[in-house]
């Protein structure tokens, strides 16, 4: 949503720059994310596919980790 949101209106588009919660240093939707990289993709005019395929590493990692803990 934020990715049409600002293809479509990039001219009027801001990205929220008061703090987020208890966090001053980095803007607010970098925060959510975890990471600069999405909001940097999506400046970039990077595609919904390509951010996608950006976070299938860690992804896959995550849910190799995850086996141990499951329980069915």
């Amino acid at each position: 949503m934020v990715k049409t949101a600002y293809d479509l209106y990039t001219e009027h588009f801001q990205w929220k720059q008061t703090a987020y919660e208890y966090v001053f240093d980095k803007n607010p939707f970098d925060v959510i994310s975890g990471t600069d990289k999405i909001r940097k993709q999506i400046e970039g005019g990077a595609s919904l596919a390509e951010i996608e395929a950006g976070w299938q590493d860690d992804l896959s990692k995550f849910n190799y980790l995850r086996k141990s803990f499951l329980l069915y």
